[in-house]
């Protein structure tokens, strides 16, 4: 599809969900798909259908309705009320939003699950969220980058300076990380073998990267993709039991890789991966320690909890990592090695002994 396409859904629901939605009457209903009456004229009415829509109708309800209609965005206008919504004008639609991305370009490609109101010289409709997928690599995957407009980042040293409730909006996961989360994992998942890997050395080739930089610029290096070689001493799986977001985008299980890295200093960087190589053991006992390498996009910064208090791990969402058992073999060798050494000291020892003993019995 072009880049200056707009890719909108609609969902054909009947008029008497819309009015129990609404809370109107038939006459105001008749009133607000009346085509002689411009669409500024029903505003606050768009912006209250679509703030409903938004907040009580779940997105697989209306992915599950959907329909297709293309275009090519025009112009954006807000308008101030009770509930402000966004007036989208494309070629052959107007669709009112509460929200719109906050990066997004005239002619990027965009998509919105909604609801057809009435024509009026053109279509009109009202949409509970824009989706913007710009003609960058990680839109070119399919995913909805103005999802993270929802997931603000943020730096350790900022936490300090923080109220707690504004940390876990922060830090922590809430409900507004799971679009975003998923439909990244998913993305990130469906990339061919080596892609994104050299998505990663690309994007670094000029300006190389430190794994500082994941705790230190969180907003910097989100969405843009490294390449990260280290020990996972924790691999455990992480079953997907929300049914919305089973529906919407088909994950039911993830892992979390807990890797160290040369330069984290001893702090974990938590990797989320949709799969593993076959035969790669999981688990998360003290001695459990695998190679591995791995390519992952940054997705936020996050607080969890140990028994010696809080800890900061940024959290990258990646693709099935790269196992090396060889090289944890070889890593354990100079162990045997030590090992041996010392039982050939000792057995060389006991020999030089002996033969002094001898030596001094045979001159009596």
């Amino acid at each position: 599809m072009s880049a200056l396409m707009l890719l909108f859904s609609f969902v054909l629901f009947d008029a008497e969900f819309v009015k129990t939605l609404l809370d109107c009457d038939e006459a105001a209903w008749q009133k607000l798909g009346d085509e002689t009456i411009p669409p500024k004229n029903d505003v606050e009415t768009f912006a209250e259908l679509a703030d409903k829509l938004a907040r009580f109708v779940p997105k697989s309800l209306l992915k599950e309705n959907a329909e297709y209609l293309k275009g090519r965005i025009v112009a954006v206008e807000k308008y101030e009320g009770k509930v402000p919504v966004f007036r989208l004008d494309i070629e052959s639609a107007i669709i009112f939003s509460p929200s719109v991305p906050e990066a997004w370009k005239q002619g990027d490609r965009i998509a919105a699950f909604g609801v057809y109101i009435k024509s009026y010289n053109t279509s009109i409709f009202v949409a509970p969220a824009i989706e913007w997928y710009p003609d960058t690599w990680l839109g070119n995957l399919g995913f909805d980058v103005g999802s993270f407009d929802r997931v603000p980042v943020s730096r350790v040293i900022e936490a300090e300076q923080n109220d707690e409730e504004t940390n876990r909006r922060l830090f922590k996961f809430t409900e507004l990380d799971n679009a975003p989360f998923y439909g990244l994992l998913r993305a990130v998942s469906a990339t061919p073998d080596g892609y994104l890997e050299e998505s990663a050395k690309k994007q670094h080739a000029e300006t190389p990267f430190s794994v500082t930089d994941l705790f230190n610029h969180p907003a910097e290096t989100r969405g843009k993709p490294v390449l990260l070689s280290g020990t996972a001493k924790r691999i455990v799986p992480t079953p997907v039991t929300d049914s919305e977001m089973l529906s919407l985008f088909g994950i039911d299980h993830y892992y979390q890789i807990y890797l160290f890295t040369e330069q984290s200093q001893g702090n974990p960087i938590v990797v989320c991966v949709h799969s593993l190589p076959e035969g790669m053991p999981m688990g998360d006992a003290d001695d459990f320690a695998e190679q591995i390498t791995v390519a992952a996009v940054p997705y936020k910064l996050w607080i969890y909890e140990t028994q010696e208090g809080q800890h900061y791990a940024p959290v990258l969402i990646g693709r099935s990592p790269v196992w090396h058992p060889k090289l944890a073999e070889q890593r354990q060798a100079p162990e045997w090695v030590q090992t041996m050494s010392v039982t050939l000291f000792f057995t060389l020892a006991l020999i030089w002994f002996a033969c002094r003993f001898w030596a001094r019995r045979s001159s009596i």
